[in-house]
């Protein structure tokens, strides 16, 4: 039992300690007689799953977790190898949603509510493709409204919770601001997701796990993380096999793409 403890114990440090992680849930190892089992337990209310590299030969698998479901990630003989050995042959990376193309289809005519409170208006300070921050797959199709501190932020949409950040308190111009961003996940029925981020210090107004619904306010705006002026970002995205990819939607009736820098969103 000692032997088992330890070698579980050596075994997360590693891992926690490696920046190839992208550890949602928690991965762990089992050893049971002959065999060693690398279990990754899923701790969200959504699809997660685990991209698993062979650092050797490059090659590369998926598990799929159900939420609140512990898989069985590989078996590996114990007299052939031990954890640090795994450790140091494989990557584990862990992603939201399903890694099926066919699992990843979503519902492209839903019609979203803007993201902030009935009889609001607010300007648009970057729109899709801003050459500032929206250049990327994970920002491409991504708007950026000009709310204040302290400004209410609803769901566009019916979901549940999945992350909340609300602890940070720091701001900047430079990269390294880019973790303190505080915000808010959630999951769609169609298995995408939308982020509202740039919240107010303890601005949550929700808990992980709390069922939302269309217009629920969510938090409260602020002003941390990557950003050069207090705004709410505001995204949905859908998995792919890499993460996390923007993508375009129809939002208060209006094709996205017209939600364009400097003009006025109003919530009617």
């Amino acid at each position: 039992m000692k032997n088992v403890f330890l070698l579980f114990i050596i075994a997360l440090l590693l891992f926690s300690c490696s920046k190839k992680q992208n550890n949602k849930g928690n991965i762990y190892f089992k050893v049971v007689a002959d065999s060693i089992f690398v279990l990754y337990e899923n701790k969200f209310l959504c699809p997660v799953f685990t991209k698993i590299e062979n650092l050797k030969d490059n090659s590369i698998d998926f598990v799929q977790s159900a939420p609140n479901e512990t898989s069985l990630i590989m078996k590996i003989n114990s007299k052939q190898t031990d954890t640090i050995s795994i450790l140091n042959s494989y990557s584990f990376k862990h992603y939201y949603g399903y890694y099926e193309e066919a699992k990843q289809a979503y519902d492209t005519a839903f019609n979203y509510a803007l993201p902030f409170p009935k009889g609001k208006q607010y300007k648009i300070i970057q729109g899709y493709n801003g050459d500032f921050t929206h250049n990327t797959n994970f920002s491409r199709y991504t708007i950026d409204f000009e709310l204040k501190i302290g400004d209410t932020v609803v769901a566009a949409r019916d979901g549940i919770v999945i992350k909340v950040v609300d602890k940070h308190n720091k701001q900047g111009t430079t990269e390294k601001y880019k973790p303190y961003g505080n915000y808010i996940l959630v999951h769609h029925e169609d298995n995408t997701f939308a982020q509202y981020v740039h919240l107010k210090q303890y601005g949550a107004l929700v808990k992980v796990g709390d069922t939302v619904i269309k217009n629920q306010p969510l938090g409260l705006s602020g002003f941390t993380g990557l950003t050069t002026t207090p705004h709410l970002h505001f995204g949905v995205f859908k998995a792919t096999t890499n993460g996390f990819v923007s993508i375009p939607i129809i939002l208060d009736s209006i094709p996205g793409k017209k939600y364009t820098k400097n003009k006025i969103a109003k919530n009617d």
